[in-house]
């Protein structure tokens, strides 16, 4: 019993009047905890009028109580495109409804409960000294299947963080998770620059930007699902 506990984390998330306490195992540095980024990852695609897809990016599906979401990168939100996420052999439509430009995070709502894509828990890491940190993600860059990949915050900024890692075009809106399972941003651009020797740009794929999720809290998010939601039934 010594040992389970001290492989665990305690923690606790203040919402109103109630007060939750979690019990989550904890991993080594050597050791990335995978679970939840694979089981919520999902690909979000743009289809043409023959249901072919034409562009995707990647995204979370979460939960707070009975309220289901996805959370994914504002710049994959284009001018009357409508979204769909790639529910195994199934497109479901997604509706946004939230887009916050300025820090490159948008939240949408599937238009019926996603079947082969695991919702999980929504727990948010806001701490503001994580340089170090153990990070983790899932996606679908490029012509790639569903991967996994690890890094380590190599910078902090105030809306985010850079993350010695690796992603190309696709991995865009996918969720990065500490350690312990809990979100800490949005993969949202790669770095771009000149080597000296080319007149075009480069792109370095393992120079991460991440964009940090610390105003999204659980009780803004519930929140932001009630309005929402009765946006919905006034219609």
């Amino acid at each position: 019993m010594l040992w389970l506990l001290f492989s665990c984390m305690l923690g606790y998330q203040k919402e109103d009047e109630l007060t939750t306490i979690s019990i989550e195992q904890t991993y080594s540095t050597h050791h990335y905890n995978i679970d939840k980024p694979l089981k919520s990852s999902l690909k979000i695609v743009s289809l043409d009028e023959n249901n072919n897809e034409v562009g995707h990016g990647s995204g979370n599906y979460f939960k707070i109580g009975g309220n289901h979401f996805i959370i994914s990168a504002s710049h994959l939100v284009k001018d009357d495109d409508i979204l769909w996420a790639h529910d195994h052999d199934n497109y479901i439509m997604l509706l946004l409804i939230h887009n916050d430009v300025d820090n490159d995070i948008a939240i949408l709502v599937p238009y019926r409960k996603l079947e082969n894509i695991t919702p999980i828990n929504y727990s948010l890491n806001n701490k503001k000294n994580i340089l170090g940190s153990s990070v983790v993600y899932a996606g679908f860059p490029a012509d790639i299947n569903q991967s996994v990949f690890s890094g380590m915050v190599s910078k902090v900024s105030s809306k985010g963080f850079s993350m010695q890692g690796f992603a190309l075009p696709g991995s865009s809106g996918s969720v990065v998770f500490d350690n312990s399972g809990k979100v800490m941003g949005v993969v949202s651009a790669v770095k771009v620059g000149y080597n000296g020797l080319s007149p075009f740009p480069e792109m370095y794929p393992t120079l991460v930007y991440v964009s940090r999720l610390n105003q999204y809290s659980r009780k803004r998010m519930k929140e932001m699902m009630a309005k929402w939601k009765s946006s919905q039934s006034e219609l």
